[in-house]
């Protein structure tokens, strides 16, 4: 790639479209902007690659069954909070009622992964001939690889139907747009499949994980990927492929450098007495677990607004939780005197969006071997059994061993320790749609008490968002999806 190309490119893509800024982005002589080395490269990518002032997913947590409606008083119907109403209720024109609201940073999540996919594809591409060690560009390739499957890893998730959507196959869905050089093309870009999407997510993995196994030795921090990080994430992708083998490849892999699993029964944190404002909860740069943390914290919220944790119901997210379960906790601050009643805790006074943590990695390995157990395997079901124990025993105060049974009941428990865990991290929403798109009902209160149901049923459109209209504009190739009617609510 030439150096007026990596030039032209970098000061479109990167100054007039991305909001935050670096050291390496400060108004100098034009020269100066054009990155030449792989120490530059690797200062474009912290910048915009991992671009921790963009929240990733503001939305999806409040699409679940971990949430439910609540009753305010009337200074909480606030415009944003009847703005949430939208999302809230599967509305598939809810970019527009958001928009009417001013609700602008729920809006451009599309947008902003494609931003991050550029600076991505600036780095992978311009290392090929940046100055710098082997060691240098290893690194630089290995993390900025890592974070493009990531990225499509969450348009694809977002914005098509599942891997495994039952009756029929990833290769006749429609995915995203797959954009891999840092091209500025005139004509529109078409959706690739999502068999082609998931292709090339797995080809950078694959890549980024044999490139960053050589780099052990370095200390680079949580806010930048390293060997473990993605193999934590191959495990992910692998997981919703059901390619259940190179979960538990993947997933081993990482173990043999994560963290180790935290204690919650005897772990305190910062401010015990309100744990919403603590500086170690889950969701934080302090928190022994993490593996990588990044993004930036945007999501609606469950508390001071008319949506809640969900607590009544046989689903509730609560109701999961015993009385020696630590996690409730530590997850949820009891604010029983106000109407919302939990407020979700697991955040804290950190502003970082996410975080992949070693938890994760014996979820995703258990429902591998619980998956293997259910196709015959009857060696994996004792394997899955000590994964999950391994997790609880870290998470219950009074812990028993699960007494394996059948590979069905294996399975149900998996999901229901895997949402116990990791609600309210950008999980539950995809693993509900790789779990089958069940039925979800959503009760909605209005000012005066009126309570009104809204369901999204099984296998219902609404669990793939509709595509930004400003990206259907600018891009005339792209084909919306298939938008489900106004939904309408049953009074009650």
């Amino acid at each position: 790639m030439n150096s007026k190309y990596i030039l032209i490119l970098f000061s479109i893509y990167i100054m007039c479209i991305c909001s935050s800024c670096s050291d390496f982005l400060k108004e100098v002589s034009q020269d100066e902007f054009e990155p030449k080395t792989a120490s530059a490269f690797q200062e474009l990518l912290n910048g915009e690659g991992y671009s921790t002032t963009i929240c990733f997913d503001p939305i999806t947590d409040i699409l679940t069954d971990d949430v439910e409606g609540a009753q305010g008083q009337s200074y909480n119907y606030t415009d944003e909070n009847l703005a949430h109403r939208a999302v809230y209720t599967w509305q598939s024109n809810m970019y527009l009622l958001l928009s009417d609201y001013n609700m602008t940073n729920l809006l451009h999540t599309y947008q902003n992964l494609y931003k991050c996919i550029m600076a991505c594809n600036l780095v992978i591409d311009g290392l090929t001939t940046a100055d710098g060690t082997e060691d240098e560009k290893t690194q630089t390739r290995g993390e900025a690889l890592s974070l493009r499957a990531y990225y499509y890893f969450l348009l694809v998730n977002l914005y098509a139907m599942p891997y495994n959507c039952a009756g029929t196959t990833p290769e006749s869905l429609l995915g995203v747009p797959l954009v891999i050089k840092p091209e500025i093309r005139d004509e529109g870009i078409a959706r690739n499949t999502v068999a082609e999407v998931y292709t090339q997510i797995c080809k950078d993995i694959e890549e980024a994980c044999s490139l960053l196994d050589g780099k052990t030795g370095n200390t680079i921090g949580l806010f930048r990927i390293n060997n473990v990080a993605a193999h934590l994430l191959a495990s992910r992708i692998y997981l919703y492929m059901e390619n259940w083998d190179k979960v538990i490849e993947h997933a081993d892999a990482a173990l043999t450098g994560a963290p180790a699993l935290v204690d919650l029964t005897t772990y305190q944190l910062s401010n015990a007495a309100s744990p919403q404002y603590a500086t170690n909860n889950i969701i934080s740069r302090n928190f022994p677990e993490v593996v990588f943390i990044g993004g930036m914290a945007r999501h609606i919220k469950t508390e001071g607004t008319l949506i809640r944790v969900s607590d009544s119901g046989s689903n509730a997210l609560l109701r999961l939780y015993d009385s020696s379960d630590a996690r409730r906790n530590i997850f949820f601050s009891d604010m029983s005197f106000l109407y919302y009643k939990y407020w979700m805790a697991k955040r804290g006074t950190q502003e970082q969006g996410f975080v992949w943590r070693t938890a994760e990695l014996y979820l995703n390995r258990a429902e591998a071997y619980a998956a293997k157990y259910m196709a015959g395997d009857n060696s994996c079901g004792q394997k899955a059994v000590d994964d999950l124990d391994a997790l609880r025993s870290k998470r219950l105060s009074n812990f028993v061993a699960y007494t394996l049974t059948t590979p069905a009941a294996l399975m149900e428990f998996c999901h229901e320790e895997r949402r116990r865990e990791l609600c309210f991290e950008s999980h539950r929403w995809f693993d509900l749609r790789r779990y089958g798109m069940p039925s979800i009902e959503h009760t909605w209160y209005d000012a005066s008490g009126n309570r009104t149901v809204y369901t999204l049923k099984e296998k219902d459109l609404g669990y793939v968002l509709p595509i930004p209209q400003d990206a259907m504009d600018t891009n005339s190739a792209l084909k919306q999806n298939e938008l489900a009617p106004e939904r309408v609510g049953e009074v009650n």
